[in-house]
């Protein structure tokens, strides 16, 4: 477990274990002062059995027992990522662009880790060390928001498995969050 305390002063919790009973737990949960979102992308997704006889074989990826409840997964390569990110990986090599997931995000990633363990030794809080750092150094404690029409500002956009874009967007006016896909 770890956490990390971030420059606007919010803090972050992760939890990564290769021991959880049960099978693999994959999931997000973000809270905040405004409202909470839990996104479980294995064990609770709507499929559900119970047997009290198994079959020798395959349930799921890390499934800990083949009898008692069972959490079968519907798209396990799917729920794992690995279309969306093989799908990605390759369509930058063809394109002759960046994936969404770069060496340097792997670095940033292996930063952390490593603050991590010295954290663990010196039991205080520990900074992430990054020579090459590409950020911002100015705290900030909103999203950061481009203009997209007259109307609306773009807060993100998001490449989805099936190759549209999903677009997350705030009225200018009203300050109403809304999706569109195109």
């Amino acid at each position: 477990m770890g956490l990390v305390k971030y420059a606007s002063g919010a803090i972050g919790q992760f939890e990564v274990s290769w021991t959880f009973r049960g099978g693999m737990d994959l999931r997000d949960e973000v809270s905040g002062t405004k409202g909470t979102i839990w996104l479980n992308h294995w064990l609770r997704t709507g499929h559900e059995m119970f047997t009290a006889e198994g079959e020798k074989g395959y349930v799921s990826e890390k499934a800990e027992s083949e009898t008692g409840w069972l959490f079968p997964v519907g798209d396990e390569v799917g729920g794992l990522g690995y279309v969306a990110m093989f799908a990605d990986m390759l369509n930058a090599l063809d394109e002759g662009r960046q994936p969404q997931e770069t060496f340097y995000d792997g670095y940033v990633v292996n930063a952390i880790m490593d603050a991590a363990y010295r954290s663990a030794e010196s039991k205080q809080w520990e900074t992430v060390i990054l020579d090459d750092w590409r950020g911002s150094d100015e705290v900030d404690s909103g999203v950061q928001m481009a203009e997209y029409d007259a109307d609306h500002l773009l807060i993100k956009r998001e490449k989805m498995p099936d190759g549209k874009t999903k677009l997350i967007l705030k009225h200018k006016k009203s300050g109403k969050i809304v999706q569109k896909v195109i």
